[in-house]
């Protein structure tokens, strides 16, 4: 189920890029990309890093209070305010001029219509998954109708950002109204309970502030430094490369609490080592399991960017191809990176975690600078991989967190070397080539085997797991 959520969120927003991308000029796109990667920062203090603490602290009740969701509206409505507030207007200096006020106003629009996450996490507190599938399905459906009857109309960029915030806030008022006989919509300023959601929110947003920098960064830059075209490419390409996101974050919300609840000890000779074999059991299997769904599809999008490229965006877009075969690589670091993120906070490591994760999102931001004047698009991309993999072997090292993330990275080194397999029989064969393809994935499944990345016991785990093969 947590997989379909994801799915809802995350699969029809790239459909929606794809759609864009060969309906609207490069230019327009361009600047559609910047605007949702620059809104992105914005949406962690309003939606990711509020919505996580109202699960929390919902959860912690005996019985979910109406009292704290109606708090958690108010403080949602004022902070979503000011967020469009300063998005609309900062957008100027940050775009170099590129994109007009009043555009930037429609785009923000989408943060203060965002305020359906409150009942989602009402409906995750209570962990009733239905009606957070359908929530997420209701708006992505709205919002791809929304979107292609707005571009067959001819109308611009406004009138998408337009009806982005018509999907939020007809989702918000349709479940509002579905649960107002037990729970009365009502925007509530209460300072005892905003003071303890934000207790709990200022931290997360300040880690998700920086992964988001870290992430977006590039992207951000391009239009101010390079123009709207080059802006675009990176941004589809990046679109594509995000997608591989969506296994590792809905695992995670399996395997978080599991991680949570095995017992952790650190001991006084430096940092803290796992007390109990199951948690490298699980750390071990998660990461190993992670990078085998994604080994073969990574290897693919490295040794045929431009193909896949040209086929997903269309001919035009074939040239953002290495940018697509170099985000590749920010597949598996996500990955890696969220099970490394996930156990360190289980373990109560967040402090230094999240001062790690700022320091290399600003350190993403000078390299952006500094790699995007003398390569462009690509260089935003290489910047990109280069904070994140540096923030991963930075944690490595450090005695509070090395202990724990090591367990993560040497569990990642197998999967890696497969891909490494596949990846040199693909260049071998030509890059961008359909028997580059062939050869890479052939390659790949069989150093996957060979370096018993997937073992019997694997699949028997598997099997088990989905009920394949058991008798009714």
């Amino acid at each position: 189920m947590g997989l379909l959520v994801q799915a809802a969120d995350k699969i029809l927003p790239v459909v929606i890029v794809l759609y864009l991308a060969r309906a609207i000029d490069p230019e327009s796109f361009g600047v559609y990309s910047f605007l949702v990667a620059y809104l992105a920062l914005f949406q962690v203090a309003v939606e990711y890093s509020l919505d996580a603490v109202l699960v929390r602290v919902l959860s912690q009740q005996s019985e979910p209070s109406p009292a704290t969701l109606h708090a958690g509206l108010g403080l949602k409505l004022l902070m979503s305010l000011a967020a469009a507030a300063v998005a609309t207007l900062c957008v100027g200096p940050l775009s170099g001029g590129r994109v007009p006020l009043d555009l930037a106003a429609c785009a923000s629009l989408g943060l203060l219509t965002g305020l359906g996450g409150a009942y989602r996490s009402w409906f995750r507190s209570n962990l009733e998954i239905p009606p957070v599938l359908a929530l997420a399905s209701a708006r992505a459906l709205l919002l791809a109708v929304g979107v292609v009857v707005v571009v067959q109309a001819g109308a611009g960029l406004r009138a998408v950002f337009l009806v982005m915030a018509a999907a939020n806030l007809v989702v918000f008022a349709g479940v509002a109204l579905a649960v107002s006989r037990e729970l009365k919509p009502r925007f509530v300023f209460d300072r005892e309970q905003w003071g303890l959601l934000l207790r709990g929110a200022v931290p997360l947003f300040f880690n998700g502030f920086a992964i988001m920098l870290g992430l977006k960064a590039g992207q951000v830059l391009l239009l101010s430094m390079r123009g709207p075209v080059e802006t675009g490419l990176l941004g589809a390409a990046s679109r594509v490369a995000e997608a591989f996101s969506l296994l590792p974050e809905a695992l995670m919300i399996t395997v978080y609490p599991l991680m949570a609840s095995l017992h952790i000890k650190s001991d006084g000779g430096g940092a803290g080592q796992p007390a109990d074999t199951r948690l490298e059991e699980t750390v071990e299997k998660s990461t190993r399991y992670l990078l085998l769904a994604i080994a073969v599809p990574v290897t693919v999008c490295m040794v045929a960017g431009d193909l896949i490229m040209g086929l997903l965006f269309g001919a035009g877009y074939a040239e953002a191809g290495p940018a697509l075969s170099l985000l590749a690589v920010m597949a598996l670091l996500s990955a890696t990176g969220t099970v490394v993120t996930y156990l360190l906070v289980s373990v109560h490591a967040e402090k230094t975690l999240y001062r790690n994760t700022m320091v290399f999102a600003l350190l993403n931001v000078v390299l952006s600078y500094f790699f995007i004047t003398r390569a462009g698009y690509m260089g935003a991309a290489v910047a990109m991989i280069a904070s994140s993999a540096m923030s991963q072997v930075s944690l490595a090292l450090l005695p509070p967190t090395r202990a724990y993330t090591r367990l993560c990275l040497a569990a990642a080194l197998r999967p890696t070397l497969a891909v490494a397999c596949g990846v040199a029989a693909g260049l071998l064969a030509g890059y961008g080539s359909l028997a580059a393809v062939a050869w890479s994935v052939v390659a790949c499944l069989l150093a996957l085997l060979a370096l018993r990345v997937l073992t019997a016991e694997d699949i028997a785990f598997i099997r088990s797991s989905l009920g394949w093969g058991q008798k009714s």
